[in-house]
């Protein structure tokens, strides 16, 4: 890449913004920006001490789910690719994708890492971040908050595309919903080993669960089979029979298994039922108007950022706005919700700027020239 064409890599983030890409499916904006804003609240309530009415809300009661409807969105946005790929070559390039995905992961993650490990320099304890380098946070000790979450979703990127490829060495592209399903029961046979195991009380048992991949992938899973229906089956989307069908009886199934055990069946039932909204909202021939909001896109390109900031953000806003906070009851709670939102989006939107965007163009040109026909040598042309 020459000099001239360095400065490039950063010019385009703001059209980015304010451009939908072709091919944009507008409910999943919706979707990804529920699931940020979901948790974001559940972390604002608890750093800023709010009331208990305020705290029963859904958005702030229900904070903790938004990562599980981030799986499933995860599942079915990598799903498709991998499928696409297996549907048109019948076998998956693994390498090339996840060089695909590591730049799109990689470059903001690893700076906040290196954040961290710059704050060590300062005096901070810094013990466990080898685990976040090594996306096993899910398992040990770290410092990146929501790191975990990433490490199972980087787990995913690596476990899917060998499943799916292996698999596909004996079994044909429409016969491999095996793998999400077989993905699905194991972590269900999981989770119930460990139940049954566990001395720990109900509170510490569902904190033993949340973490690892191995108790808590469900939603990805579910996304992936979502992924395989549309890739294999897109008529099925598009059927408004098949979806109302099958969104009810997601939606049915994920709240009576809840009612069967909810330590058991908690992530599968949310799966369910957020699976149920994404292939309700993928399918739709027409979105309407409020969904086609703008907002939604530039909150849903933002929100792998405002997920990564968040965290370190609002417990430095608290250090400095609890007193304010104290002094404006309610109404304080409120106008300091808005301002960490806003305060969120616009490190967000630097980050993106800055880190994100770089790398998204490097792949951008990467990926392009993979699509340009190769010179050939001039003994070849001439016999071409």
């Amino acid at each position: 890449m020459g000099k001239s064409s360095v400065p490039d890599l950063f010019r385009g983030a703001v059209q980015d913004l304010r451009i939908r890409p072709r091919g944009n499916v507008p409910t999943l904006d919706v979707l990804r920006s529920i699931a940020i804003l979901v948790v974001f609240s559940g972390h604002y309530a608890f750093e800023f001490e709010g009331v208990h009415w305020v705290q029963r809300l859904p958005m702030f009661f229900w904070g903790w789910t938004g990562v599980d409807l981030f799986f499933v969105l995860s599942g079915y946005l990598i799903g498709t690719q991998l499928w696409k790929e297996v549907k048109r070559a019948n076998g998956i390039r693994i390498g090339r994708f996840l060089l695909r995905r590591g730049l799109r992961i990689w470059p903001l993650y690893y700076a906040f890492v290196g954040f961290v490990a710059f704050e060590g320099l300062l005096g901070r304890n810094i013990s466990g971040l080898w685990s976040d380098a090594c996306f096993l946070s899910n398992y040990f000790h770290c410092q990146i908050g929501g790191g975990w979450s990433l490490s199972t979703e980087e787990q995913f990127y690596i476990l899917a595309p060998v499943s799916i490829a292996l698999f596909s060495l004996i079994l044909k592209p429409r016969r491999l919903w095996i793998v999400p399903v077989g993905g699905l029961l194991v972590l269900l046979m999981n989770r119930a080993i460990v139940i049954h195991y566990s001395t720990l009380s109900i509170t510490d048992l569902r904190q033993k669960l949340y973490l690892p991949m191995a108790t808590h992938a469900d939603g990805l899973a579910i996304g992936l089979l979502l992924a395989w229906v549309g890739v294999f089956y897109p008529e099925l989307i598009k059927s408004n029979r098949f979806r109302y069908a099958t969104c009810g009886a997601m939606v049915v199934l994920g709240i009576v298994l809840y009612a069967i055990n909810q330590v058991q069946f908690n992530f599968t039932s949310l799966g369910l039922i957020f699976g149920a909204m994404a292939l309700w909202g993928i399918g739709l021939e027409k979105t309407p108007q409020l969904l086609n909001w703008h907002g939604f896109y530039i909150v849903s390109r933002l929100s792998y950022g405002m997920y990564l900031n968040h965290f370190g953000l609002l417990g430095r806003l608290r250090d400095l706005l609890l007193p304010l906070r104290h002094r404006g009851g309610e109404a304080a709670f409120w106008i300091l919700y808005i301002v960490s939102i806003l305060a969120s989006l616009a490190i967000a939107f630097i980050t993106f700027q800055l880190i994100e965007w770089p790398f998204l163009q490097i792949r951008a040109r990467w990926l392009a020239s993979e699509k340009k026909p190769q010179p050939q040598p001039a003994s070849e042309a001439a016999t071409a």
